[in-house]
Order: C-alpha cells, then structure tokens, then sequence
C-alpha cells in the first residue's frame, strides 16, 4: 500500500508501509504528521487514524503501536500511548490518572457521554414538584385546622398545651416531609416525580448513582441557591454542563434519561 506524508509544505511519498513503519520508529513521521493513501477522502493526522484492523489488515501493527493517540477518559484531550495509562478499553492520561482511579475505588464509574437537562426543562421539573409540596403542605394545613381549629400559627388563637405541641408536632414534620420527598426519590430513582415526568435525573459527574448521603447534601445545598435571590438557580442557563449551584457544591449533574 503506498503511502504519502506531509513534510512542512512538502509531499512525500510514495513509500510502501514497511517503510512507513521504518519513518514512525525513527520519528520522522509522528501521529501529528498529515497523511494519506488511496481510498481516503482527505489527509488526516496519523494518530487519528483507526487501528490496522478497522484500516488496513495488511498495514504493521506496530504503525499504530505505541505511537497512536487516544482521548483521554477523565479529560477528552489526545495523547500519545506512551504517555497514557490503560483501564478496561479506556485510556487516561498522567494528569487525570490520581483522580482518574479515585472515583473508581470509590465505587464510579468511567465518565460517558452525558446529556445535559437545560435551564427550562429543569424549571418545568421544578414546578411540578412545587405543585406537589403545596399539595402536601395543604393537607397537612387541613388536618392542623381538624385537630385544632386553625391554618398555621394565629396569635389571636387561645392555644392550649396540647395544642401548642400539636402545631410544633406538624412544623417538624412538614419540614421532614420536605427533605425525604428530596432524599428518598433521588437516592432510590435518581430523580423527583417532577423530573420523572421530563424525562431527567440526578447522578454524579462520571454518570454514577447519587447516594442518599449526596441527596441530602444536595438537598441542603438548593437552600443556598434559593437564598441568593434564586441566582443559584439561574446560573443553570449559562452553565456548559447546566449545573445550578447545588450541583456546584454537590458535584451533581441532572441529565436526560
């Protein structure tokens, strides 16, 4: 199979591929260097090329050997094979390694192809889970004004004890409801019934689960977005990966199913 390669404004070439593997092993051709040979629609870099066995059966393996580029799993830049470490089909670079195979030994995963939940989407999801956190608030409200006559606190209202710890009753557990109707939906199903119906959940930056542990942090974490006149949520829009300020914090991504 003849051969051409770029050499500044030069074309050189033909050579045949024992002595195009002969220009790789001497450096003289490197996987940035442009290349080309019948049946290719343009010239491309050599590192870029596929592997023999997708190329040319007949070409050397060691062409594409060491000296291949590959993107890196944690970062996506190309590197030389020399320079990368190998993991289950995956290549990942000296920068990335350390963090690399931290998240793996703590149980993640490798980073995939995610698709990101946009701001309005996000908002939608929102809604509706506000939609049910009011509709639970006000049956709550309903079995407050059953058990002792009132809707919320009213100063004018002659409480008596047992009333008294009734409505302290019905405080912490409305505020209970609020963090395991949080916790619960993203640590069991990776998303709240509002996010179920767009199609969305919570995972973690490399794709994996959420633990309970996380949801609960996060929880928390979306006071902080709402405290900032809602800026933490806002920041969704603009954001390369749509994270809000409690992904931020939490290092959460909510992506498309």
């Amino acid at each position: 199979m003849a051969w051409y390669y770029a050499r500044g404004d030069e074309r050189m070439g033909p050579v045949d591929d024992a002595a195009m593997d002969q220009l790789v092993r001497s450096g003289t051709v490197t996987p940035q260097t442009l290349v080309w040979k019948e049946g290719m629609e343009e010239w491309q870099p050599l590192g870029t090329i596929a592997p023999v066995s997708a190329v040319d059966s007949e070409m050397p393996a060691s062409l594409f050997g060491e000296q291949s580029m590959q993107p890196c799993a944690e970062c996506g830049r190309a590197f030389v094979h020399d320079d990368m470490v190998a993991y289950e089909g995956h290549w990942v670079c000296a920068d990335c390694k350390e963090i690399f195979f931290q998240r793996i030994r703590e149980g993640g995963g490798v980073v995939t192809d995610l698709r990101y939940g946009g701001f309005w989407i996000r908002f939608c999801a929102r809604v509706v889970d506000g939609f049910i956190g009011i509709s639970i608030g006000l049956f709550l409200n309903l079995v407050q004004w059953w058990t002792i006559g009132t809707f919320g606190f009213t100063p004018s209202h002659d409480y008596s004890g047992l009333d008294i710890a009734i409505l302290v009753f019905m405080t912490i557990f409305s505020f209970a409801i609020g963090i395991w109707y949080e916790v619960y939906f993203v640590g069991k199903f990776a998303a709240t019934p509002g996010k179920m119906v767009f199609g969305l959940k919570v995972v973690m930056s490399d794709g994996s689960k959420v633990s309970y542990w996380r949801a609960t942090g996060r929880y928390f974490a979306t006071w902080l977005s709402s405290m900032t006149l809602l800026i933490g949520y806002i920041i969704a829009a603009f954001d390369s990966e749509k994270r809000a300020l409690h992904d931020h914090i939490c290092d959460t991504r909510v992506v498309r199913k």
